[in-house]
């Protein structure tokens, strides 16, 4: 049986508590990386019924401790949540991959308007992979009392809300910047400076690398993205 949110979990730990700095061309985000942020990443806040609330750190916890099979995780989506089944399922394929390669990635604006959806960031790093585009949302703002939702307290001026994919651009059509991601670095507390940073642990390679595609034409020229034709689904039921 798979564990894959628990090898996430167990990979992640290596980050816990690490303030990181995502540069773009003219966008900088300083963000503090946590295990209470990865339950909601993932999507295994709809592990809940009706009556239970649990989330961040606690849900956290609570899927490590009783070391949860993607099946048995899965299984308490279908039945509470059924139609985010299949969304959470690609968070957990995708998840470390996307930050494994987020060097190659693109920094949008979300342009969607907050009568179309739920969701809070206003800034994307997007990927794409085949005709999918996997969309990191990042918030930025001074910190505030949304996320307290969460159960989540930033130090930071941000902070990751989301991650989730969709086959067309809807999010970010109209963004006004497409930026490269020009740095990636983590605060040294000995040295008390930052430093280059990567999620591999390696050297960081500005290049494609496993399956994941550079999405630099298919965002620049996202007026000639040819999207394809699937049902429509009510995106604001599954985006978080």
């Amino acid at each position: 049986m798979a564990h894959k949110v628990q090898k996430i979990f167990e990979w992640f730990k290596q980050f816990n508590k690490i303030d990181i700095k995502i540069q773009g061309e003219t966008k900088e985000f300083d963000i503090e990386l946590g295990n209470k942020y990865l339950p909601h990443l993932l999507g295994l806040q709809y592990m809940n019924d009706s009556s239970s609330s649990i989330r961040g750190y606690a849900l956290y916890k609570y899927i490590e401790k009783n070391n949860f099979s993607d099946k048995e995780i899965l299984e308490k989506v279908k039945n509470n949540n059924p139609r985010m089944e299949e969304a959470v399922k690609n968070r957990i394929e995708t998840f470390q991959e996307f930050m494994e390669n987020i060097e190659n990635a693109f920094i949008v604006e979300r342009s969607i308007p907050d009568s179309k959806t739920n969701i809070k960031s206003n800034y994307f790093i997007v990927q794409s992979k085949g005709n999918d585009f996997l969309h990191l949302g990042i918030k930025q703002e001074n910190i505030g009392s949304f996320i307290s939702e969460f159960d989540i307290t930033p130090k930071k001026d941000s902070w990751l809300e989301t991650y989730f994919s969709r086959n067309n651009i809807t999010y970010f059509q109209d963004s006004k910047i497409i930026e490269e991601i020009k740095g990636l670095y983590k605060y040294n507390e000995d040295k008390q400076e930052f430093e280059k940073f990567a999620f591999t642990g390696k050297e960081i390679k500005y290049e494609k690398e496993n399956n994941l595609e550079n999405v630099s034409t298919k965002i620049r020229e996202k007026k000639k993205v040819l999207i394809p034709k699937k049902i429509k689904n009510n995106d604001r039921d599954n985006e978080r």
